[in-house]
């Protein structure tokens, strides 16, 4: 049952009833998260070709929000805003490899210090990591001593990382682009999300019989590059089944340059810097591609990475119901951003169009939250803190910027008002309208002003056209109030 935008969640009312049956342990939480993956790539959004039964079954338990975003369309800042509810001109992770600032809390210290068991598996990208939980498996793409360990325990002895060792000669075309698509060497068992979800598994099995609620944070590295994974998923969709992205231009002329301060992915980047392009060594993050042929066999291998993650989590839900647990256990899937995936002729993320910028976000919350919702609620991934301790019963500190959504979702009060975002661009997006502008003057580049209800593939730029003058500015002052927030520091 879709609720409309305007009424978003007043109709999902928790009940007295539903508050006297709540255990009176405080809930624990499964914070699930896959990295670059789109927000459309889910069976319940109505995507034609991928599967993924069982963050579908989590979608149809929970509430599922349409018109998410993350905060900044790379990693490490997405995740610093998911930890923190506060924003990256905030919280000071504003590009992959940089620090928090001084006295941040991330949201794993501020449940231990009140009485939660704490951990984490898979991808973290956050500095300094392992010190916030009480244990911390922490690997990506197949680095991390443990798995390592487990690797080498197995028998599996490979060259390189086991994100990008694959069978030899299953690369696909390795000489037109610096992308790896292939198959991996390891079994399907031996991959590190099989790995991951493995261990957290182990974890909440070993809180079992234990007096204290836990929080595990689980983050697998797929979808995101490179495209190397293991049987069956490799071949599970053909390429000759991928439908390319309407602004895909087939031997497009591509970019010379980066744009003067363009955000590498992978950190900070040189102020100017050669763009790579379909036939080039380097850094997947700056690709652009024209090769219709390379880009249907990409995406079938992200689509078949989707699929594996969706059946690697589903273990672990599947674990909830079989300990009887899932009850007083909330849920939230999300990612960290999106993938282009040809869009534009881009590849990967790092920018305020949708498919980088819009992200998947489930929420289940039994007996706190009715399910089997959908919203079309404008948010961002900074409401994601302050929704999982308000749910936990402590309420919002002073200093998270984000907002909880629980009032909306128990028809106690209003949605958060706007989603933003913040990187080389920052990004306002309100009904139907998006703003984006160049976070400097010295950048090249010009604000784009979109009304994305009537124009999806965001191709006509209506920034100052006088007929959307009031929605301009609108949303100029909305993005100016945001950026000047002076929050305090969170105690801990």
């Amino acid at each position: 049952m879709r609720i409309p935008a305007a009424m978003a969640f007043c109709a999902m009312m928790l009940t007295s009833a539903a508050l006297a049956a709540a255990p009176a342990r405080r809930p624990n939480i499964l914070f699930l998260v896959a990295d670059e993956y789109r927000h459309d790539c889910l069976g319940v959004e109505g995507h034609p070709i991928v599967k993924t039964p069982n963050l579908d079954a989590l979608a149809r338990r929970g509430v599922r929000f349409t018109q998410a975003y993350t905060a900044s369309p790379v990693c490490s800042p997405s995740r610093g805003t998911m930890f923190t509810g506060r924003y990256p001109q905030v919280h000071g992770v504003q590009r992959n490899g940089f620090p928090f600032a001084e006295g941040e809390v991330v949201l794993p210290q501020w449940l231990h210090a009140r009485g939660y068991t704490t951990g984490m598996v898979g991808k973290l990208h956050l500095q300094p990591g392992a010190d916030w939980f009480d244990f911390a498996e922490i690997t990506a793409g197949g680095d991390g001593s443990a798995y390592q360990a487990f690797l080498r325990a197995s028998g599996q002895m490979i060259k390189g990382n086991a994100n990008t060792a694959a069978v030899p000669g299953s690369l696909v075309k390795p000489e037109k682009t610096p992308l790896r698509i292939g198959t991996s060497v390891l079994p399907e068992d031996k991959f590190p999300e099989a790995w991951e979800a493995t261990r957290a598994i182990d974890f909440i099995r070993a809180q079992q019989g234990k007096d204290k609620p836990w929080f595990l944070f689980v983050s697998m590295l797929k979808p995101h590059s490179e495209f190397v994974i293991p049987a069956p998923y490799d071949r599970m969709y053909s390429p000759k089944d991928v439908t390319l992205p309407k602004t895909f231009r087939a031997g497009m002329a591509l970019p010379d340059d980066f744009a003067s301060g363009e955000t590498d992915a992978e950190g900070p980047a040189p102020r100017k810097k050669k763009r790579e392009k379909v036939d080039g060594p380097g850094s997947p993050a700056r690709l652009f591609i024209n090769d219709p042929e390379i880009l249907r066999e990409v995406t079938a291998h992200y689509y078949g990475a989707v699929t594996l993650v969706d059946k690697q989590m589903g273990r672990v839900l599947a674990l909830l119901d079989e300990l009887g647990i899932r009850d007083n256990t909330i849920v939230v899937f999300t990612a960290d951003h999106g993938n282009m995936l040809g869009e534009r002729n881009r590849m990967f993320k790092g920018v305020m169009y949708e498919s980088s910028a819009r992200v998947p976000l489930l929420l289940s919350a039994p007996g706190r939250v009715a399910g089997g919702r959908v919203s079309d609620a404008i948010v961002d991934n900074a409401t994601i803190m302050p929704t999982l301790l308000d749910l936990a019963g402590f309420g919002v500190p002073a200093g998270i910027q984000g907002k909880s959504l629980v009032p909306a979702l128990t028809g106690q009060g209003p949605a958060p008002e706007a989603a933003y975002s913040w990187l080389s661009d920052k990004m306002v997006r309100q009904g139907d309208w998006k703003l984006i502008v160049p976070l400097s003057r010295s950048r090249s580049g010009q604000p784009e002003l979109y009304n994305v209800v009537r124009d999806p593939d965001e191709q006509t730029n209506l920034y100052g056209r006088p007929e959307v003058a009031t929605v301009q500015a609108k949303l100029t002052a909305l993005m100016d109030a945001w950026e000047k927030q002076p929050p305090p520091k969170v105690k801990l």
